[in-house]
């Protein structure tokens, strides 16, 4: 401890002097009179207080002070004797300080801290939300279509204002010569700054060339670019400079010059960089406006594009042609002056206020004297464009198609009457065949069987003989008879779709075949899980005729086999057996009323069988179709689209 500060210290108490050194906070005391009676080693270093302070006048010490927030605060406490606290900025110390004072009848005690980087930070926040507000009405200015002249002199105001910069310029890049020039300036004449055939672009050269801004100080020493040294005869020591555009693709830039010497913030670095780049999306804005309206200009649609209060902002020449005047007399107009001479309902204009409103797409029609029109409606972020389409022609062809639909549809109803009539005669036809023919067939076999047993001993064997084939033939004849009925009741029944267990239907059937020729011995596979939704009486029918033409085909057969299960590869069931098989010469006829691979002789059959699977898996929507070989067995593969199992 000096000895100044030993000889401060002895006017208290030893052992509060010792805390007071201690604090981090500056203190001193001021006696009944003001002068200062005490001051620690912290208040000496931030007020810079020299070594003979004890004992003097406070203002005297520090008269920058005088008149301040400091005296009328001090002598608030004093006559009140009330403590006070404040924050103010020491001219003396060039800091801002937080003050607390607490009187007494002996005088006064002031403790104070530098919170200098909390009021900038504060400061910085504030100017923050004042460059934020700044740059979002610039960036409505920049995308509403302003001019673009009258953007830059925007922007160049805003610069001065919210960056506190004399000086603001804006450059256009040549492309051609890959150089830049003065665009406009704020704060001096364009081009008291540069001499043209000699300019000291140095700054605006390095932010193109790094994509990032440049920022300087103190131009005098800027060893970045030493030619901006020229700039201080100019009144200017520090600047900013961006690019507006990219480095790869420059548009322009901007640079903004102060007075003096200044660190800049690094939210004026970013202020002025967004500046750059909201001129840069504007350009490129009205660059697309540009080279959209050649694009509206050169479609054969009509075109109108009308702003929030539904005004004209916009026509193409097709559209003008229309109206028969000069789209630069539409521009402005309230779109209603235009649809009142067809919208007599109020529809037209009403759906530009729908689509406003609801910000979605849609269209409507409309008839202008003899000419019909489809309007499509597009909202966008200031309006609503609308594309106009003459479709008279194609009203007249949907018109022929709807003539077209109902000479359709009056023939198919037609076609039905005739159906149902084909299946009334279908079904008379049925009901003959069961009641009529049988009658015939039953007389004829009675009688061969009443000619064998009344007259056996006046036959021979070839009478017997041909008695016996007489009966098989009545037989068979019955058989046929059966399946065909079977066949038109699969095409007349209606399909109520449920959850089948083709698995358990498989089961039942191998078991009732098993029950039917228990001499047989088969091996058999049935894979769990198998489900299908589909009619259940019918599948049933389906496996009946697919497992029974296996069991039937594997007879005599050795290591006879039957399979149920599912394909997963094809998205199939399949039932494969290991009979007599078939050859794929002949496969097409398989599935067709009465085709038969194999003699009745050799195996029994009506050849309706396959027939009525194939019919019944159809109706279901699905396919049918079989491999074989001849010796080696055959599988046959159907679908089911409908499956409801976990198979598919």
């Amino acid at each position: 401890m000096s000895d100044s500060t030993a000889s401060d210290a002895s006017v208290l108490a030893p052992n509060l002097s010792l805390a007071l050194e201690r604090i981090t906070d500056g203190f001193f005391a001021l006696d009944a009179d003001w002068h200062i009676a005490y001051i620690n080693a912290e208040a000496r270093k931030l007020l810079d207080a020299p070594g003979e302070i004890l004992g003097r006048f406070w203002l005297d010490a520090f008269p920058k002070a005088r008149g301040r927030l400091f005296e009328r605060e001090y002598h608030r406490a004093m006559s009140a004797q009330m403590p006070v606290q404040f924050v103010e900025f020491s001219e003396t110390a060039h800091r801002w300080f937080e003050v607390k004072a607490y009187p007494s009848q002996d005088g006064l005690s002031v403790y104070f801290r530098d919170v200098s980087e909390r009021i900038e930070a504060q400061r910085e926040i504030d100017r923050n939300v004042l460059r934020q507000q700044a740059l979002i009405d610039f960036g409505r200015a920049a995308l509403g279509g302003r001019p673009f002249p009258e953007l830059v002199i925007e922007a160049m105001e805003l610069l001065r204002a919210i960056v506190d910069v004399a000086v603001v310029e804006v450059y256009d890049f040549e492309r051609r010569s890959g150089g830049f020039t003065v665009r406009a300036a704020e704060g001096w004449n364009t081009g008291t700054a540069f001499d043209p055939a000699v300019p000291a672009l140095a700054h605006v050269g390095s932010a193109v060339s790094t994509g990032e801004a440049f920022v300087c100080s103190d131009m005098r020493i800027e060893p970045r670019a030493r030619v901006l040294a020229t700039l201080a005869e100019h009144g200017v020591l520090s600047c900013i400079a961006a690019v507006i555009g990219t480095s790869n693709e420059p548009l322009g830039a901007l640079a903004a010059y102060a007075g003096s010497p200044r660190t800049f913030t690094a939210g004026d670095v970013r202020f002025v960089e967004s500046i750059a780049q909201a001129l840069a999306e504007a350009s490129a804005a009205l660059e697309s406006n540009r080279r959209m309206a050649q694009v509206l200009e050169s479609i054969r649609d009509a075109f109108v594009a009308v702003d929030r209060d539904l005004r004209i902002t916009y026509v193409n020449a097709r559209m003008a042609m229309f109206w028969n005047v000069d789209a630069s007399e539409m521009i402005g107009v309230p779109l209603e002056r235009f649809t009142q001479a067809f919208d007599d309902n109020g529809h037209a204009l009403e759906s530009f206020r729908i689509a406003l409103v609801n910000d979605r797409a849609l269209s409507f029609e409309t008839l202008f004297g003899d000419r019909w029109f489809e309007t499509r409606l597009y909202p966008f972020s200031n309006g609503v464009a609308g594309y106009v389409q003459d479709i008279t022609n194609r009203k007249k062809e949907q018109q022929r198609v709807l003539s077209l639909n109902a000479e359709l549809e009056r023939r198919v109803a037609e076609r039905t009457m005739q159906l149902e009539l084909a299946n009334k005669e279908l079904e008379s036809f049925s009901y003959s065949v069961s009641h009529d023919l049988r009658a015939p067939l039953r007389a004829i076999d009675g009688f061969s069987q009443a000619l064998v047993e009344d007259y056996e001993p006046r036959l021979d064997e070839r009478g017997k003989n041909y008695l016996e084939r007489v009966r098989k033939a009545a037989q068979r004849m019955a058989d046929l008879i059966d399946a065909l009925l079977k066949l038109a009741r699969v095409a007349r029944v209606d399909i109520s779709y449920s959850e089948v267990d083709l698995s358990h239907l498989a089961q039942g059937v191998l078991d009732e075949l098993r029950e039917g020729d228990p001499e047989r011995t088969v091996a058999t596979a049935v894979s769990p899980g198998l489900r299908a939704s589909g009619e259940p009486q019918l599948l049933r029918v389906v496996l009946e005729n697919l497992i029974g033409n296996a069991w039937k085909f594997t007879r005599g057969m050795p290591d006879a086999r039957i399979e149920v299960g599912w394909s997963g590869e094809s998205k199939e069931f399949y039932v494969r057996d290991t009979g007599a098989g078939f050859d794929m010469t002949y496969q097409n006829k398989l599935f067709g009323a009465f085709q038969r691979l194999h003699s009745s002789e050799e195996f029994e059959g009506t050849g309706i069988g396959l027939a009525t699977v194939a019919r019944i898996v159809h109706r279901h929507g699905g396919s049918i179709r079989a491999v074989g070989e001849v010796g080696k067995g055959a599988t046959f593969f159907f679908s089911l689209p409908y499956d409801a199992g976990g198979t598919a």
